[in-house]
């Protein structure tokens, strides 16, 4: 439990954002803080026109309720985790980006990592872009940064297709 210290004599628990979805019985008495909303910040896309071993989508991912913060990015050298997800740095944190069907941004966070079985929470924003084109490729920058999203799912992690 996060806790506040007035004056230095008094300690109150911090305000805690409500959870956009259930828990668990399972999940209920573990010692631990689910994942409840997350920023995006500096979401890019580029797209090369000639090359697409140089297209890149990245951006930083901030949880202030796990304490998680990390780059994302997906380019050439990134490996694909199942059949459409990109792993961030952290590696509790995957995402998936598409402009068709659910178009949008999905993150994707363990929940209690370590714990069995498996959960993960997810939650979708849509960023507004604005792009620029150029000879060589076309750039597109999220018009607001941070976004701020909510994780509004929690569901078992799924079987690894390895």
């Amino acid at each position: 439990m996060h806790t506040v210290t007035l004056l230095g004599l008094l300690a109150v628990p911090a305000a805690s954002k409500a959870l956009m979805y259930a828990v668990p019985t399972s999940l209920k008495a573990t010692d631990c803080i689910f994942p409840a909303n997350y920023t995006v910040s500096n979401f890019t896309i580029y797209t090369d026109r000639f090359d697409s071993a140089k297209n890149c989508t990245s951006f930083i991912f901030d949880d202030p309720s796990t304490g998680i913060n990390t780059s994302c990015s997906r380019n050439s050298t990134s490996k694909l985790h199942g059949s459409n997800r990109w792993p961030c740095d952290d590696s509790n944190v995957e995402f998936i980006y598409q402009t068709t069907g659910i178009a949008g941004l999905t993150l994707i966070e363990a929940a209690c990592p370590g714990n069995v079985p498996q959960f993960e929470a997810a939650g979708l924003i849509a960023p507004d872009m604005a792009c620029t084109n150029s000879t060589t490729g076309t750039t597109c920058v999220a018009k607001q940064s941070p976004i701020v999203g909510d994780f509004d799912s929690l569901q078992p992690v799924p079987p690894s297709s390895s």
